[in-house]
């Protein structure tokens, strides 16, 4: 029995409670690393390996639930939340250090593996004809993830890195729970045929537009996904090399950058109607770059402050903006492939930073590390220009 009532208000619950799980693995995975005894090289390494291992799963899986009349989105959330739990609670009793290794990498990558597949999710019902205000829910989860952010930090700050387990089952089991309130979606077939999924080479040559804005997007997040790993690095350099009471400036850091999405992403409906998706994806790209440049030169916690309310103007327009993006490029019975492409550019430019960043930082100070991810956050915005204008003169 499917029950639609009251659908926009159960999915931003649901992205609140997976927001709050997220904003765990996306900031405070270099805190839990390096406190458990890893150098800068080896958290990035490990890091890398949760992003590559979730990047095999979003792909194989976006092909998977495409071309599936049984698996579907929910589902597969599902089963990630229970190995998450799963795996948080062997966190709590592992002491060796490679073996807690091996626990981050897959209890990590069930934390994040979700993401796209709530994106499909959305639209999925959309096709039902079941409105979502996706702009709302992403808000929502905005905000959660600067709550969590916040709390995070200051659980942190009172327990150490022994909270990050429990933290992870909680919100793990929470998500679980919450997302049994959603209905199973429908994945419609053409009548008399038998759907089939295309592979990742034909389905960029069909979809070829997609691709030089993708590329963008990984430069991008290259960057971004740099300063949210090593964030407690940048603040410890601002500070002088303080390291006492890093944690509580990097919570207030990501709650302020957080909560900034938040008004952006509730009008964005209302944007879309003022501005084309593919002059929004551009202008974010823009504002993307100019933030990171301030991060660079930041020479106190108050500009640093100031570069993370950026965030409604740069991550809080291109997030959404790219679910949109490949919403309309791609065609419904690619949904999930095109959604995967899009959470992949996060997931590679994740990959690409936590690799690349752990190895840079053994050898550069953090000044000139930021400033090599500032440049590829530069080259991305000349990519995303080129790209955007590509498809608009094809238009």
């Amino acid at each position: 029995m499917r029950s639609y009532s009251y659908l926009n208000a159960k999915y931003a619950l649901v992205s609140a409670a997976y927001m709050m799980l997220v904003v765990a693995v996306g900031g405070y995975a270099y805190n839990f690393l390096s406190q458990s005894g890893l150098s800068d090289g080896m958290a990035g390494t490990v890091i890398t390996c949760v992003s590559l291992v979730g990047l095999i799963i979003q792909t194989a899986f976006g092909s998977v639930i495409d071309a599936s009349e049984k698996l579907n989105e929910k589902s597969f959330i599902s089963l990630t939340m229970v190995l998450a739990a799963v795996l948080a609670v062997l966190l709590l009793f592992v002491k060796n250090l490679p073996l807690l290794c091996i626990l981050v990498i897959f209890c990590f990558t069930m934390c994040s593996s979700g993401f796209p597949f709530f994106n499909s999710l959305a639209f999925a019902y959309e096709k039902q004809g079941h409105a979502i205000n996706y702009g709302i829910g992403r808000g929502i989860g905005s905000a959660a993830y600067a709550v969590g952010s916040s709390l995070l930090g200051t659980l942190w700050g009172k327990f150490g890195k022994a909270v990050m387990p429990w933290y992870l089952l909680v919100f793990a089991l929470i998500t679980l729970l919450l997302i049994q309130l959603m209905p199973d979606p429908i994945h419609e077939k053409s009548e008399g045929t038998k759907q089939e999924s295309i592979g990742y080479i034909r389905f960029f040559r069909k979809y070829q537009s997609i691709i030089l804005p993708a590329i963008a997007m990984v430069m991008l997040y290259f960057c971004h996904m740099m300063v949210n790993t090593y964030l407690a690095k940048i603040i410890a350099a601002i500070l002088g090399g303080q390291q006492a009471g890093v944690e509580g400036y990097q919570g207030t850091a990501l709650f302020i950058q957080a909560m900034c999405e938040l008004p952006t992403m509730f009008v964005f409906a209302w944007l879309m109607k003022k501005a084309s998706i593919n002059k929004l994806m551009l202008f974010s790209a823009i504002m993307y770059s100019i933030k990171h440049v301030i991060i660079l030169f930041a020479s106190n916690i108050g500009m640093l402050y100031f570069a993370m309310v950026l965030q409604m103007l740069s991550y809080a327009i291109l997030v959404p903006g790219s679910v949109y993006f490949a919403n309309e490029i791609v065609a419904g019975e690619d949904r999930n492939k095109g959604q995967a492409v899009m959470a992949a550019t996060t997931t590679v430019g994740g990959l690409l930073s936590s690799f690349i960043g752990g190895q840079l930082f053994q050898h550069f100070d953090v000044h000139t590390v930021i400033a090599i991810g500032t440049a590829v956050s530069m080259i991305g915005t000349i990519l995303m220009i080129a790209g955007i204008t590509k498809i608009e003169k094809k238009s």
